[in-house]
C-alpha cells in the first residue's frame, strides 16, 4: 500500500524529532543542561541549525515539548491499563510506567534532578507527579469533609516525597525494580495522605 505524501512527512518529523530529542538526552548526561548549546544537538544528530528551529524555539522548548510528550505517553498508556485502577499492593499503572520510562533513561534523569539539571525540569517533574496522584485519588477528594487538611497541602507532600524516592533511586543506581518502588510510593502517598484519602477503585 503506497502512503501518502502527508503520511511520509510526519513519519519524517517524527524522525526528525526522536533524532534531535536522543542527541539532547545523550549530551545532558555527558555535559549537563547548563553547558549543552543547539550546536551539540544538532551536530550529533547530524541535522542543520535551520531544521532544528523548525521543531524548537531553543533547548528550553525541547525540553518543555519532551516532558510534555513523556506525560501524554505514560497516561495513554495508563488508560489503556484499566484506566489506572490500582492492583491488589496498591500500586498503580500511572506511576510505574513513569518508573519504567525512567528506570530506561536514568543517567538523564540522574542529572536532570541533581546538581547539574535545571531547577524548571524538576518543578515540572514535582507538578505532574501531582497531577498523577491527584487524579489516582480523584473519587476521595470529593468525599472529602471540610475539616480535614488541605487537599492541595497532602498533594503537594506526596509529590514531594515521590519526587524524593525516584532520586534516591537513582542516586542508589536503582536498588530494586520499578515495581517495588511503585509498591513503596503507594505506601508512602498512603501514610501521607491518611485514612481520608483512598486510591480510587
Amino acid at each position: 500500500m503506497t502512503q501518502k505524501p502527508e503520511e511520509i512527512e510526519d513519519l519524517r518529523v517524527r524522525r526528525t524529532r526522536k533524532l534531535l530529542q536522543q542527541a539532547f538526552i545523550e549530551i545532558t548526561v555527558e555535559k549537563g543542561f547548563a553547558a549543552l548549546t543547539i550546536r551539540d544537538i544538532t551536530e550529533r544528530a547530524m541535522v542543520n541549525r535551520s531544521t532544528f528551529y523548525r521543531h524548537y524555539l531553543d533547548k528550553y522548548d525541547l525540553l518543555e515539548q519532551y516532558m510534555n510528550e513523556i506525560y501524554e505517553m505514560t497516561e495513554d498508556q495508563s488508560a489503556s491499563a484499566e484506566k489506572q485502577k490500582p492492583d491488589s499492593q496498591g500500586t498503580s499503572s500511572g506511576p510505574l510506567n513513569l518508573l519504567k520510562h525512567i528506570q530506561q533513561n536514568a543517567e538523564f534523569y540522574r542529572v536532570m534532578l541533581g546538581p547539574k539539571g535545571d531547577p524548571y525540569f524538576a518543578q515540572r517533574f514535582r507538578q505532574n507527579t501531582e497531577k498523577r496522584f491527584r487524579s489516582l485519588f480523584a473519587t476521595a477528594l470529593k468525599e472529602l469533609q471540610p475539616d480535614t487538611l488541605p487537599i492541595d497541602l497532602k498533594l503537594s507532600c506526596i509529590a514531594y516525597a515521590g519526587m524524593g524516592a525516584t532520586v534516591w533511586w537513582l542516586e542508589q543506581e536503582q536498588p530494586c525494580p520499578p515495581e517495588q518502588l511503585a509498591i513503596w510510593l503507594g505506601q508512602l502517598s498512603s501514610a501521607i495522605a491518611g485514612p481520608s484519602l483512598k486510591p480510587n477503585k
